[in-house]
């Protein structure tokens, strides 16, 4: 990592090899929109992919529109869009209902969530009977306080009462005023914590490896079935970002810039070396995480009870460029970090 003060060092380029399971590119990219569901650095290698050309090179003229909740999967049912970048938690409702969607990847397999109190709920002060706001009922931040309240030995669906705030600006606002309790936060909008001192953690899942189906690229069935190459394109785009992320800290820091609208060189960095780490080199999609989401959902909705995460996976799109030696070939000099 670089120090502090100074620009970090250049890494060398990623290296390019062409899988056996990759055609040829077509003359004319194919366009793709690619709906995502936060604007948090989780999803700033989609902005990596497009700063860099790694979208292009891979014959994908892809288009980034926001799409919070079940927008994401209205999208993709209605064939707006071709592909989401969103939480499983986002998903499942629609899968539980008969939707054909289907998992490729998943790029956060971890809960990386602290809950945060605000002056209304000084340190020390028991959550029992609080109103904890999250982004919308059952998306990723609910499910995340649910399991948090279940840390502290409260029950999670009668104990506390939950709030639809909205995301992180709209949470700390809100927390700031006092017009809510508490409410989570991801590992890197935590960083926040440390300007407002009116703000403390009560408990901190970033410690904790617990298994979690985070952000996934979903699709429908039908489209992966009707465009195999579309699906290749994607995907081999996906692992190569994550590498580039990965290997080339200038690059990745400028891209979470620009998705984030941050210029602090010191929370680039810091953000950077956070998710270097998170993301994985070979981001199949999670079962362990899967599971995670659906015993959750399965409390509320009975329909989830019957979903088990090889039904709902589909790792042949990783495992053929894992299998090909295409993704080690990215790491030459290995995966750190």
């Amino acid at each position: 990592m670089a120090c502090a003060g100074g620009p970090p060092p250049t890494a060398p380029p990623v290296a390019e090899a062409t899988p056996p399971a990759v055609t040829s590119a077509p003359v004319a990219p194919t366009h793709v929109l690619v709906i995502y569901g936060t604007g948090s650095t989780s999803n700033t290698h989609l902005q990596l992919a497009l700063d860099r050309g790694i979208f292009l090179h891979n014959g994908l003229e892809v288009e980034l529109a926001h799409g919070p909740g079940n927008a994401g999967p209205a999208a993709l049912l209605s064939s707006q869009a071709q592909l989401m970048a969103n939480g499983c938690a986002e998903a499942l409702p629609a899968m539980a209902a008969g939707s054909e969607l289907v998992f490729l990847s998943t790029t956060t397999n971890r809960l990386d969530y602290v809950l945060a109190g605000g002056p209304s709920m000084p340190a020390g002060a028991s959550v029992l009977g609080k109103r904890l706001g999250v982004s919308r009922l059952g998306a990723s931040s609910h499910l995340a306080t649910k399991y948090m309240v279940k840390q502290l030995g409260l029950d999670p669906e009668r104990d506390v009462a939950y709030v639809q705030v909205g995301n992180t600006p709209e949470r700390l606002s809100a927390l700031l005023s006092g017009s809510i309790d508490g409410a989570p936060l991801s590992v890197e909008e935590a960083l926040l914590l440390g300007s407002q001192p009116s703000l403390h953690v009560v408990v901190d899942l970033t410690r904790e490896a617990v298994p979690y189906c985070g952000n996934s690229f979903v699709m429908t069935r039908q489209y992966v079935r009707e465009n195999p190459d579309v699906v290749r394109r994607l995907v081999k785009s996906l692992v190569e970002t994550i590498a580039r992320f990965k290997l080339d800290q200038p690059a990745a820091m400028e891209s979470i810039g620009n998705f984030l609208q941050e210029r602090d060189p010191q929370k680039l960095e810091h953000l950077w070396g956070v998710w270097a780490k998170l993301y994985p080199m070979k981001p199949y999609p999670d079962t362990l995480g899967l599971q995670f989401v659906i015993d959750e959902l399965s409390q509320t909705d009975e329909r989830a009870r019957s979903l088990t995460p090889e039904q709902l996976t589909d790792p042949r799109w990783i495992r053929e460029l894992d299998a090909s030696g295409y993704i080690d070939s990215l790491y030459p000099n290995g995966a750190s970090p």
